[in-house]
């Protein structure tokens, strides 16, 4: 165990997502990922292969990078101004902002003011032992990979 994990999070610990955390997990992070999209937008990605990989173009900064059809339509579903809000749960509303943030880790501070909600409660939640969808403290030994 990383001593990242023995240190007390703060409003100001940074949060990300680890995908490592969903490969050991029995759920499925493309089922998952279905449930932020509409149901019509579901409907409208019919039999696509949800794993098809396509270049995208961030709007800003002109970076060019890889999303799979289904991260593609989240980015698409995160324009309306209802993906992150008050009719979302905590732990979803959370998740889909790191989404949104392309899993740039997020202080509890920066997700609160992001979803609309308090920066302690988001803390007390997702800072806590249990791993929720993933969501956890991140440190810069995450991208060394130790």
């Amino acid at each position: 165990m990383s001593l990242t994990y023995l240190i007390k999070p703060s409003v100001d610990t940074k949060f990300y997502i680890d995908y490592d955390w969903w490969e050991q997990s029995r759920d499925d992070l493309h089922v998952y990922l279905l449930t932020h999209l509409s149901h019509e937008q579901q409907e409208a990605l019919g039999d696509r292969d949800l794993r098809e990989v396509f270049d995208y173009v961030h709007p800003e900064s002109g970076e060019v990078f890889q999303l799979d059809t289904l991260r593609l339509a989240i980015k698409e579903s995160s324009k309306d101004e209802n993906f992150i809000g008050s009719n979302v749960g905590l732990i979803d509303s959370v998740f889909r902002a790191l989404l949104v943030n392309g899993n740039e880790p997020l202080s509890a501070l920066e997700l609160g003011e992001i979803t609309g909600r308090n920066a302690e409660t988001i803390l007390k939640t997702v800072g806590g032992v249990r791993i929720y969808r993933g969501i956890r403290p991140f440190s810069s030994a995450h991208e060394s990979g130790t």
